[in-house]
């Protein structure tokens, strides 16, 4: 189960980095993935949303991929990936609840990998 959430994720990270303009991430593997992710990040974030999960997704799949391609997240630790944030919102000019959104993303697909 693990590996086949990690496999979606990846190639749904890889389809959307891939596709033209058109906009729309689809689907059920996705919305499944992100209930997982959902469950997950609220024993660290409590009363984390699906919409903010999908607004950190939006943002690794566009500003994130947009410079670096698609990445593993789940190699680093919780803490490494928070201090990546930290820099890389600084450069991308999230604000304060785009970065947290991200955060919540990462966190979430790292602890659904386990």
């Amino acid at each position: 189960m693990k590996k086949l959430i990690i496999i979606a994720s990846v190639l749904i990270s890889i389809t959307v980095a891939c596709k033209s303009k058109k906009a729309a991430t689809s689907t059920a593997s996705t919305d499944s993935s992100m209930d997982a992710q959902l469950t997950a990040i609220n024993v660290r974030f409590p009363n984390t949303t699906m919409e903010e999960l999908k607004k950190g997704h939006s943002i690794y799949t566009g500003a994130c991929t947009k410079c670096h391609g698609t990445k593993d997240v789940t190699v680093y630790t919780e803490s490494r990936l928070l201090e990546i944030v930290d820099v890389m919102a600084l450069k991308a000019k999230l604000t304060a609840e785009e970065k947290q959104s991200l955060i919540k993303f990462a966190v979430g697909v790292r602890a659904t990998s386990k």
